[in-house]
This record gives C-alpha cells, structure tokens and sequence, in this order.
C-alpha cells in the first residue's frame, strides 16, 4: 500500500487537479503507509505540504491489544501457520453480510454485539463511540484485507522494530539481499508531521507514539487527546471528533494556505 497504492493514489490527484503539493491527513494505517511511502519513495515528501497522523501505526512493541498478545506471537513470527495463511483473505464480506450485520446492530437496543466487534481495535472502553452511527459503521467492519498485512503488524510487535515485511531468511534474501528485512528509513520523512495521539489507544501506546517521534526529522506539532478513555477507534468516529479534532486540521491547513498567499 505504501509503495503502490498511496503513490497512485497521489500521482492521480496531483495529475486530475493539476496541483503541485497536497496535505496529507491519515488515521491509523493511514499513517503506516504514508511513513513507509515517504520513507522508500523520499521524493515523494517533496509534493506534500505538510501531513497530520491521527493514532499512526509504527512501533506496536507496547501495544495493550489481545489480538497482538495472543496471536502475534504465532502470526507475528515464520512458521507452518504463518506461510499457510500469509496468501488468505481476512475477512471476506459481501452484500448479504454487510446487510445482515447491519441490521443485527438496528434491532439491538443495546447493541453489544455490535460494540463487541470493536472490541479488539479500540479496546473495551466504548464512552466516546457514536452509538448512532453503528449501523453503518458495522455494515463495513471488519472491511477485509490481507492476512499479511495483519501479520505485518504482528511481525512488528514481536520484533519491537519498524521495518519491511519478514519473508524468513532465505526469501529475504532474494527480496532485500540481506538476512533480516531493513528497517523503515524513517529519517527520509522530511514533510512537516503533526501527530495525535491518545492514553487509552489499545493500538498505539504513547511509549510507541513518542519513539516513532524521535526518528520523525521533521515533527511540526504533537497534541495527546485531554480524555483519557478517548480510544483508536475514536479518531475515526468519535463523539466530539469533528468539532476537537477535524475542524482545527481544517482550520490549521488553511493557515497556511493564507500564510502562502
């Protein structure tokens, strides 16, 4: 995603808008592809003019989530399991899934259920989910992706590092001409970085978020959320988020917007 996906996605926009340079805003592995494209494609920090990481997935070698702790360290390391799931879709829905899921959470008065499924992203601390949006929210989540790409995450938590995927030995070799998979040049990031981060993240713990800062050469501004059972879940959907959260990186990007005039 980081080397393919957003670099299209960027080369797109630039090309349809005729723009020179973007803001760049992403949650969660939002922020995971934007390191690891910035950091093996450093031209590309030339077109943006600046990025804010909402809860950014790098270091998760202090994470609180079961899922790591329990999983992690069967799919986070090389073996028989791991290669035989690394090519399996997680998380497969289609139409008739996604309506029933909604529609479980509709006919729920309290929908625990629901809130259940989240459990292991944002953690069991639920004060600040927009109950309201649960229907919609849950007729998309989980979304599916790759097995490898939740391994990744796991290979990072049992590892401690931020680097590229770990094929094993031999396929690194023919991958990176070396062993060990390399780390994230994480010192190529040079656009200005303003990063946010919360206590109760079950993802992202604030020990992972502040090393993650020590290598980031260009850290613009860092806001922890003042509420404490603010959770990763919430930077997407939380109560409050448009009004604490998105309204000032709108409010910040057009600073400097005026500021360029």
């Amino acid at each position: 995603m980081g080397v393919y996906d957003l670099p299209a996605q960027v080369d797109y926009v630039l090309r349809t808008t005729g723009q020179r340079a973007m803001h760049f805003v992403g949650i969660s592995q939002g922020g995971t592809v934007f390191l690891v494209m910035n950091s093996m494609l450093p031209h590309y920090n030339a077109v943006f003019k600046s990025a804010t990481l909402l809860a950014p997935v790098a270091y998760v070698s202090n994470t609180k989530s079961g899922l790591a702790k329990i999983i992690g360290p069967v799919l986070g390391t090389r073996n028989y399991v791991s290669k035989m799931l690394e090519g399996v879709e997680m998380f497969s829905t289609n139409k008739f899934f996604k309506k029933f899921l909604s529609m479980t959470c509709l006919e729920n008065e309290k929908p625990m259920v629901c809130i259940s499924r989240l459990w292991p992203v944002a953690g069991y601390d639920t004060r600040f989910l927009n109950k309201t949006l649960l229907p919609d929210l849950m007729a998309n989540f989980p979304a599916g992706g790759s097995v490898k790409q939740l391994m990744h995450y796991f290979q990072g938590y049992v590892s401690t590092r931020f680097r590229q995927y770990d094929y094993g030995p031999e396929r690194n070799w023919l991958h990176y001409q070396q062993l060990e998979p390399p780390e994230y040049v994480l010192e190529n990031v040079s656009t200005p970085v303003t990063v946010f981060f919360s206590e109760n993240d079950y993802i992202v713990a604030p020990a992972d978020i502040w090393r993650l800062l020590t290598r980031l050469p260009n850290v613009e501004a860092v806001y922890k959320v003042p509420w404490k059972r603010w959770n990763h879940f919430d930077f997407i959907c939380g109560l409050g988020v448009r009004e604490y959260i998105f309204d000032n990186i709108v409010l910040s990007m057009n600073r400097y917007e005026q500021r360029r005039r």
